[in-house]
């Protein structure tokens, strides 16, 4: 299991019944990783994989990418959930959206949730 994550993921792999999923990562130093995460529980690994990552950058300015890299490469699409759905916990307002075997929950700042969507994108 890898527990600190320098760099971005680079290829995901999903089985056809949807039992596995293989993630593959390499590493600022060079070397490649591959996870693999059960259908069953994948959910909080990969909670907890975003949650150090949050952690581990917030301090940190924000992270800018090339022309061709990251979430510019042309291979890089949205991510469509099968639902999508909002909850409360603990009165702040969650979003929750289920890809199938996987479900990711994002708390939301409802004011910083405006203020994005308000704002145009280049």
């Amino acid at each position: 299991m890898v527990k600190r994550i320098g760099s971005q993921a680079w290829r995901v792999q999903v089985s056809d019944d949807g039992a596995i999923v293989a993630l593959g990562i390499r590493a600022d130093t060079g070397r490649e990783y591959e996870v693999l995460l059960g259908a069953v529980d994948s959910t909080p690994l990969v909670t907890d994989l975003l949650r150090e990552m949050v952690r581990t950058h917030r301090d940190k300015p924000p992270r800018t990418f090339g022309a061709d890299a990251g979430p510019n490469h042309a291979k890089s699409v949205p991510v469509q959930p099968l639902s999508t759905r909002i909850e409360q916990a603990g009165g702040d307002p969650v979003l929750v959206l289920d890809f199938g075997g996987t479900v990711l929950k994002v708390a939301v700042d409802p004011a910083q949730l405006r203020q994005a969507l308000s704002t145009p994108t280049p």
